[in-house]
């Protein structure tokens, strides 16, 4: 697996502390460097409501993100915000060493092996820090966060073709939520407390059954999430593409639809 498809995959592993969609909404990126993409446009919900815009090289990498505010109206859609600008930086050996938002508070870093590939990332997200450790033969990440030293989250992630997303599982701790009552001139009152010395595990187990048609591109997801343990939601996933082979747009429950910037 070349490198900078592992990076792509990685792009994917972002911890993920609730049920939300998990997606393949990229393609490997030597699928862009071969079509000489400069430029794609990610629209969520609708083909109007513009979401994100990733910026590339000459030779295919990743240089540049913005992310806009999420569309309620048509109020909303036609006034977007920007919510984050993340910078892609590169060693001599064109290897991704770091993502850093335009702030300076999150960012991602990468560790390499003696072989080359992919061996570790630490991510900073606000005040939170998560650690990846990749695995390969087959290609997986684990995703830890400690507190202390106790851990806190633990998930990992397999693929199909050392690329797309097949399964994606494990727990986290949520402080429990509790109650006490307090009477003050006559009057009692309750109030709600979050007890960060009594945690609560959670287990989630997203199962994603991927198909592929026969030149190789990924044309549907069938996905069974368990979250919190015994909550379940499942849906199909369904990707549709140009006539030169990116992606047009998946559909089927959070729809994103792209479009694209070559360069001359």
């Amino acid at each position: 697996m070349r490198i900078r498809e592992t990076i792509l995959a990685v792009l994917l592993c972002l911890p993920t502390l609730t049920f939300a969609q998990i997606e393949n909404s990229w393609q490997p990126d030597s699928v862009y460097a071969n079509r000489n993409v400069k430029r794609i446009y990610v629209y969520l919900n609708s083909p109007r409501d513009l979401s994100e815009i990733v910026d590339f090289d000459k030779s295919g990498k990743r240089t540049r993100s913005v992310k806009y505010s999420a569309s309620y109206n048509r109020k909303t859609r036609n006034h977007k915000s920007i919510e984050s600008v993340k910078l892609y930086n590169y060693d001599s050996l064109n290897r991704l060493i770091s993502i850093v938002d335009s702030v300076g508070t999150d960012s991602i870093i990468y560790r390499y092996g003696a072989d080359g590939r992919l061996e570790s990332s630490i991510k900073n997200v606000g005040n939170f820090v998560y650690f990846n450790q990749y695995y390969y033969d087959p290609f997986k990440v684990t995703t830890t966060q400690m507190k202390d030293s106790t851990v806190v989250y633990k998930k990992t992630k397999e693929y199909d073709k050392d690329f797309y997303v097949k399964r994606f599982f494990g727990y986290y701790l949520e402080p429990k939520l509790k109650r006490f009552q307090s009477t003050i001139d006559g009057e009692t009152k309750t109030t709600a407390y979050s007890d960060y010395e009594d945690m609560e595990r959670f287990e989630d187990d997203k199962s994603i059954k991927n198909t592929f048609d026969s030149s190789g591109p990924l044309i549907k997801s069938e996905i069974r999430s368990v979250f919190m343990n015994d909550r379940i939601n499942e849906y199909e996933l369904y990707y549709k593409y140009y006539k030169n082979g990116l992606l047009k747009s998946v559909r089927g429950y959070v729809a994103r639809y792209f479009e694209y910037e070559y360069w001359k």
